[in-house]
């Protein structure tokens, strides 16, 4: 029996050292291929580089649409690359708004590891750069899809802009990850928290949250959870019948361009 007992706790101790070894490579799944605006639905923006303070070069794309409406700052979740956004970057810009979407370090073939800390650091580059090309930041909307929700809610926490856009948000990664390995002690373990719940009621700008109700990887109550803590003027729209990543088959750019045009 006792050897028995043994053999369990090894194994578990075992499992439980592997999550924690590989963690990164379960959190960050990152597309290798370099995103070129050439050939995307999006072939009239730049191909950028964005230079972070710890000497990193990040491939970007960046457009300048009509000088009345903000930029777009977008974070893209922890899967793929930019190139497979260029459906809502389309959007974005035949509606007229400028945008940049954020190449992460060790995405599309960009160098660096990806990590909490680093993605952070990615974005001060990427507003340092909209700033520097002539937008204030009271012209621009950060907007995180999923993972990159933390990205904009990090930042916005740190940096006046213009609103706040959160697609398929979480409260904190930790919350997710105890949700979804309950058997092991998720908060001893993590590197990389992104613990937005502390943050979001620190945010007194225009918040829009965008969740569907039938997501599978980042439950509803997450979202709703960020909403209920987060300061005024806040506004939520559940998608009926969405999940994680399907938000714009249900026409989520309409409500996103309502909110831009009418809550700031």
């Amino acid at each position: 029996m006792l050897k028995i007992v043994l053999l369990i706790l090894t194994a578990y101790l075992a499992l439980v050292a592997l999550l924690f070894i590989f963690q990164r490579n379960i959190l960050f799944a990152p597309g290798k291929s370099a995103p070129l605006t050439e050939g995307s639905l999006v072939p009239e923006a730049e191909d950028i580089s964005l230079r972070t303070t710890d000497g990193l070069i990040l491939h970007s794309w960046f457009f300048k649409g009509k000088k009345a409406k903000p930029l777009i700052l977008y974070f893209q979740g922890n899967t793929g690359t930019i190139a497979d956004r260029d459906k809502k970057a389309r959007h974005f810009m035949d509606l007229g708004y400028s945008f940049l979407f954020v190449g992460y370090r060790g995405y599309g073939g960009n160098s660096g590891t990806p990590s909490e800390k680093g993605f952070n650091l990615d974005a001060n580059a990427a507003i340092a750069f909209a700033i520097s090309e002539g937008f204030n930041s009271n012209e621009i909307v950060l907007y995180g899809e999923s993972l990159g929700t933390g990205v904009a809610i990090n930042l916005a926490q740190k940096t006046r802009v213009l609103s706040v856009i959160l697609e398929a948000p979480y409260t904190s990664i930790a919350k997710v990850a105890s949700e979804r390995y309950w058997f092991v002690p998720v908060d001893y373990l993590l590197k990389d928290r992104f613990d937005s719940i502390s943050k979001i009621k620190d945010l007194n700008i225009p918040l829009l949250i965008l969740h569907g109700d039938k997501d599978q990887v980042i439950d509803l109550k997450h979202g709703k959870e960020l909403f209920e803590q987060a300061s005024e003027p806040k506004y939520m729209h559940i998608f009926k019948g969405a999940n994680h990543s399907n938000l714009y088959d249900y026409n989520a750019i309409d409500v996103v361009d309502s909110f831009l045009v009418n809550k700031n």
